[in-house]
């Protein structure tokens, strides 16, 4: 049924329009992104997915099966409006700040997922994935990711079976997570 080997751990986060871009617009900076820098940059702000549990996940998935998860995003329709300054500055460790050496479009965020090889997937089935970590972990993503709720770590669940998965599969861009993984952004 799908045409590509589903990660085992992933990272999922509601993208959309941001900072008077349209999300195909910024997919389009992100692709030139990498061109520039050998990697490209989601920003991102909040409570859920900071950039320390996020290394520690990434960490300890990498650990454990060899390779770091996927950035999974998934369009949202709400809009965004930004008027914060451009990002100049990250951290790989929450201290020690440097200069972005080109341009990245980063505004309005505080952290960043560091991620390379951004590709559409048509049909991504989250309900084959749990949450992990938090006051859900173990239950079914989709049960999380609700309401306000944009970012989630998550894991493969070997239980779901190909053929029960039909309730919800979406359209997504995926994209391999690299180390650092995360980091803390500043003006």
């Amino acid at each position: 049924m799908f045409m590509f080997e589903l990660p085992k751990n992933i990272i999922v986060m509601k993208v959309g329009p941001h900072s008077n871009m349209s999300l195909n617009e910024i997919i389009k900076s992100k692709q030139d992104e990498e061109l520039l820098h050998g990697v490209h940059y989601w920003g991102y702000s909040g409570v859920f997915c900071q950039p320390k549990p996020t290394k520690e996940f990434c960490k300890t998935c990498t650990h454990h099966t060899g390779i770091a998860p996927s950035l999974v995003l998934l369009e949202t329709k709400s809009s965004y409006h930004s008027s914060i300054g451009e990002i100049k500055s990250y951290s790989p460790n929450g201290t020690d700040y440097y200069d972005f050496k080109k341009p990245v479009q980063l505004q309005g965020a505080e952290f960043s997922f560091v991620t390379k090889n951004l590709r559409f997937v048509e049909d991504f089935p989250l309900d084959r994935y749990n949450v992990v970590a938090g006051k859900n972990d173990g239950k079914p993503l989709l049960e999380h990711l609700r309401f306000r709720i944009n970012k989630s770590f998550a894991t493969l669940n070997p239980d779901v079976l190909v053929y029960q998965t039909s309730r919800q599969i979406v359209t997504a861009f995926i994209a391999d997570l690299v180390d650092p993984f995360a980091i803390w952004l500043k003006n």
